[in-house]
């Protein structure tokens, strides 16, 4: 009967997980300065990151590179509390493209990029943005047409719940056959 229960516990836990919200812990970027796509007349004095909650002080990167994959920031940026603050130099007219990464006050690293031109409209435009998962490696070398293009291993895959599932429903199976047989086995009349 113990098995029986468990199974079917265990059953329900099963069904129950693809209907569980995901957990969203990660800080997220809320507003940059220069804004996406913002094209400027002239050279802002900094890039500035705010996030949804305070980072951890250590792994923060900010770069700015050019459709030639040129890096034009020196130093490093900033940080004050969910704020992150990176000095830019005086920068030609052409696009840009800011690539970040940060440490989520829960420890895991989160990257992303986004594109902002200045001067002259003609001038070339920012580099497609990149996903807000992507590395900063990863960005850079697509940035430079290098690289593999595979992401950071953060997401689970999609596959992962599905096992999760049919592993428990097939243990539920083999506790009810196994709890079966045992209440048969004990039932049996002497006779038999």
């Amino acid at each position: 009967m113990g098995a029986t229960l468990l199974a079917a516990l265990l059953l329900c836990v099963g069904a129950s997980l693809p209907a569980a919200p995901a957990a969203v812990a990660h800080d997220q970027l809320i507003s940059s300065s220069p804004a996406p796509d913002e094209r400027l007349d002239k050279t802002p004095a900094s890039i500035i990151l705010a996030f949804s909650s305070p980072l951890l002080a250590l792994g923060h990167e900010v770069r700015v590179v050019d459709d030639n994959a040129k890096n034009w920031v020196s130093g490093a940026a900033v940080l004050s509390r969910e704020t992150l603050t990176q000095a830019l130099p005086e920068l030609p007219d052409g696009g840009y493209q800011v690539i970040w990464r940060v440490v989520s006050a829960d420890g895991h690293p989160i990257s992303g990029s986004y594109g902002f031109r200045v001067g002259n409209p003609a001038a070339a435009a920012p580099a497609a943005s990149a996903s807000p998962t992507a590395s900063v490696e990863t960005t850079a070398a697509a940035a430079t047409g290098t690289g593999d293009g595979a992401g950071d291993g953060d997401g689970v895959p999609g596959w992962l719940p599905a096992a999760g599932i049919a592993a428990a429903a097939g243990l539920g199976i083999y506790l009810v056959f196994a709890g079966l047989r045992r209440i048969k086995r004990n039932t049996k009349s002497p006779s038999d």
